[in-house]
């Protein structure tokens, strides 16, 4: 421990800084405001592809016009991006309605969202990842707040893995299609 000049002890090692987090980590990130807005500002830097796991899409977080302008914006910049949404329960969706799942009927090849009932890996966590780089996640609990790492790699990596994996067991919903009379 060392003295600073209020004569007050600081347990600060010489020359390391108090906050060694990465360059635009934010921690305490409420839902789901302000996590539908950093959603959609993730989305909005995206180059090449969106994976959102969420159990419901929540219609909070993720049924706003500017979200669905967003990743139909990305969904039509080339035929390699894409937008995959994972998902638990489609009622909600079906239901009341959602912007993303409208966006979905319109555009099937670029942006798909699939259903997987239960996976012991997936604890109700909520994530938006953004290419290979960016990531929004929210544990599962709606007691916890969550965290917004717009640059990185490694935490992305971690839950991409996550998303990869549930994604492989998730099939498509006959629920979700749209019925053409």
């Amino acid at each position: 421990m060392s003295n600073d000049e209020s004569g007050k002890e600081s347990s600060e090692e010489p020359g390391k800084e108090l906050n060694d987090v990465p360059e635009g980590f934010v921690a305490g990130v409420e839902y789901p405001h302000p996590f539908a807005e950093m959603a959609v500002e993730l989305c909005g830097s995206a180059s090449r592809y969106v994976c959102i796991l969420s159990p419901r899409l929540d219609h909070e977080a993720f049924d706003t016009p500017e979200l669905a302008q967003t990743l139909s914006t990305l969904a039509r910049l080339s035929r390699q991006t894409k937008v995959r949404i994972l998902i638990s329960d489609s009622r909600g969706l079906v239901g009341r309605g959602h912007h993303l799942l409208q966006l979905a009927r319109r555009i099937p090849s670029s942006l798909v969202i699939q259903k997987l009932a239960e996976h012991p890996d997936w604890n109700g966590e909520t994530i938006v990842i953004r290419d290979r780089d960016g990531v929004l996640y929210k544990p599962g609990g709606s007691d916890h707040d969550g965290f917004y790492e717009p640059d990185s790699r490694a935490s992305t990596q971690k839950h991409l893995e996550l998303f990869e994996e549930l994604w492989r067991h998730s099939a498509q919903d006959t629920e979700l299609r749209s019925l053409s009379l």
